[in-house]
């Protein structure tokens, strides 16, 4: 499984796109280990325009399936949100041109890192219909 990725960050108004593919254990070990408290710092002494709250983005190579880890704080406490994007099958005018595939996305709220971590590695053993049930409960 490959993975690219891309990630915001407040100071920057461009998103960062490497072009380096990563392995599950190399995605779970940059999202473990990604300074989110210090990018929160650097938000928060900005005194100009903050662009991004901290973010990576995972994307699945051949399904087109991401995963977004953003980082908040909450009453001093590290607080992630989660981007999950999918295809889905919609069927426009009532499935009279057929069926087409649109990519949407869903998000939830208030995750601590490690719940974070382990829906993360939930997507990266592709168990996307549990991911969804996560994220539309």
């Amino acid at each position: 499984m490959t993975y690219k990725y891309s990630i915001c960050y407040p100071d920057k108004e461009n998103i960062e796109y490497p072009t380096k593919l990563l392995g599950k254990e190399e995605v779970l070990d940059m999202a473990q280990n990604y300074p989110w408290i210090e990018q929160l710092k650097l938000s928060d002494s900005l005194t100009t325009k903050i662009y991004y709250s901290p973010s990576i983005d995972f994307t699945h190579i051949k399904d087109e399936h991401s995963f977004c880890l953003t980082a908040g704080m909450n009453k001093d406490r590290l607080e992630f949100s989660i981007w999950y994007n999918r295809p889905v099958k919609t069927k426009p005018l009532f499935g009279l041109l057929g069926e087409k595939i649109k990519l949407r996305v869903v998000d939830k709220w208030s995750f601590d890192k490690q719940t974070a971590l382990k829906h993360l590695e939930t997507f990266l053993n592709q168990d996307y219909k549990r991911i969804e049930r996560i994220m539309t409960e």
